[in-house]
């Protein structure tokens, strides 16, 4: 057996990353945005922050949606903003690098993640629902542009929903081309990734 190869560098963080963006068949803009990330190591230890961003009212078809930075672990949110975000070379048409509000936040993952996983985001008396179903085959540990991620285990959904206070956002998943430089060709818009290991350089 060939000997292992060990990475080169210091373990920043691993955890899963669930992105869920949305718009409608014959649009040009996102209906509905949830980014999450959970982790379960991180400098600044275990939690969980989404970005949200529903523009629209699903109940009242108007503005006055939801949109925040919402987080059960404020130092864990400014780590991610500061790494994921604004810290990354590899994104810099990231539709989160803005000032947003941050609110406390309780998460629930519900379902069965070889099927139709779902997280739940409560914050005070507003709930959001991002489901993702159909889900195609998983890439293990593809190439990725970002040097620092050395592993992850993508799955896409061909199908993905987002609801507000029980009322469904319009809009379904689409091909989205950020992913050609990583995997060769356009992927769905609404993916989670497990098992996602990033490391300091040395």
């Amino acid at each position: 057996m060939a000997a292992s190869k060990l990475s080169q560098g210091r373990l920043m963080w691993s955890g899963e990353h669930w992105i869920n963006y949305i718009r409608s068949a014959d649009g040009e803009l996102n209906t509905g945005m949830v980014s999450l990330y959970h982790s379960y190591y991180s400098p600044a230890g275990r939690g969980t922050v989404a970005y949200v961003d529903i523009p629209v009212d699903p109940a009242q078809s108007e503005p006055a949606g939801f949109t925040a930075v919402c987080t059960d672990n404020r130092e864990y949110a400014r780590f991610i903003d500061a790494q994921m975000i604004r810290g990354n070379p590899y994104s810099k048409k990231n539709p989160w690098l803005r000032e947003l509000p941050t609110r406390d936040a309780r998460f629930t993952l519900n379902g069965d993640p070889r099927r139709e996983p779902s997280w739940t985001i409560d914050v005070g008396d507003r709930r959001v629902v991002a489901a993702w179903s159909t889900l195609e085959e998983s890439f293990v540990g593809p190439p990725t542009i970002h040097p620092q991620i050395i592993f992850t285990i993508l799955f896409f959904a061909e199908q993905a929903s987002i609801e507000v206070d029980g009322h469904r956002v319009p809009g379904e998943p689409y091909r989205n081309e950020a992913w050609s430089p990583s995997l060769e060709t356009s992927q769905s818009s609404c993916v989670f990734a497990l098992a996602e290991t990033m490391i300091e350089a040395d």
